[in-house]
């Protein structure tokens, strides 16, 4: 009998074991592999949209930001509670951070540091309609984290924090040496990447190992364990957790869909996956020896892994 989960994978994996068939080495089509967001902004920003509606949960931000934010964070009587955010996006996850801390403090100074026009103008839409952020003072920056840090600031800040994006700076090291620079005495630094040891971190690697790309410079990012590394090389405390979430991502075994084809691109972190015959189809395959059917979705994990440091007062 053809189960729906076995007649995809029949359709996907017509020769068998598809993953052993593509041990070639690096086509010249694929040099772009990796570098969806250095590709195209536009190509990257849709994709992730479509990465945000393939949760089975109502915005990516009811996970555990909210709850990561400390309860009580050091600052002068009467100072603004001072925010650095690195890479907002559209704002939801802001938005859930910032009335987390208005319930222990009056006001919030918050300097958003985004590159994308276009994320900064739904950012803005989202502070006018919602009430609840009328205690906090906005500092818009058009920048990307490599061009912020590049000048440097007085300011020090009671919490910084960086959500799904640096997996591409150019130097994980110095952005995170920077960012703990800009960290006050008494301040958290909070971390969200997917984690590496999830079904879904692990595909990447498992796709550069397959068409040879390991030692393709477009084809490096950053990764927790990484963070977690650099943190105990600089002797910096911190605590972790994880979140496991569902995605689904049946569309993506659609041809002609077009979230399909955006959700894959950024699954694989790659642009027009699709469009690449052996790459989207060793993805598909991968993407089925790992995920589940539910209630007639194809259903992959997403393990999102928090990191929060604490700077001590000197």
């Amino acid at each position: 009998m053809c189960t729906p989960f076995n007649c995809i994978r029949a359709h996907v994996t017509p020769d068998g074991d598809l993953l052993a068939r593509f041990r070639v080495p690096l086509l010249e089509a694929m040099d772009n592999f990796g570098a969806l967001l250095t590709y195209s902004m536009p190509r990257y920003l849709s994709s992730f949209r479509a990465f945000l509606d393939s949760f089975d949960v109502s915005g990516h931000g009811d996970l555990s930001y909210g709850a990561m934010v400390p309860d009580s964070i050091l600052c002068e009587s009467g100072e603004d509670v001072r925010v650095l955010r690195i890479g907002s996006g559209s704002g939801e996850i802001d938005s859930v951070m910032l009335k987390k801390l208005l319930q222990r403090h009056s006001s919030v100074y918050i300097r958003v540091v985004e590159p994308s026009e276009e994320m900064i103008g739904r950012y803005k839409s989202l502070v006018r309609e919602d009430t609840g952020l009328g205690a906090v003072k906005f500092d818009w920056r058009q920048q990307t984290a490599d061009e912020y840090f590049t000048t440097k600031e007085e300011t020090k800040f009671h919490l910084i924090h960086a959500v799904h994006v640096l997996y591409y700076v150019k130097d994980l090291h110095a952005t995170l040496r920077n960012m703990w620079e800009e960290l006050a005495d008494g301040g958290y630094m909070l971390i969200a990447m997917e984690s590496d040891r999830s079904d879904w971190g692990k595909m990447v690697y498992r796709l550069r190992e397959i068409f040879g790309l390991g030692g393709s410079s477009s084809a490096l990012f950053s990764s927790p364990t990484e963070i977690k590394q650099w943190f105990d090389e600089m002797k910096i405390g911190y605590v972790t957790s994880e979140d496991e979430v569902n995605m689904n991502v049946t569309a993506c075994f659609k041809e002609e869909s077009e979230p399909g084809k955006l959700l894959l691109d950024f699954l694989v972190h790659t642009p027009h996956v699709s469009s690449e015959t052996d790459l989207r189809a060793a993805a598909l395959e991968y993407i089925l020896q790992n995920s589940s059917m539910v209630e007639d979705k194809i259903v992959l994990k997403s393990v999102n892994e928090v990191m929060v440091a604490f700077k001590t007062c000197e």
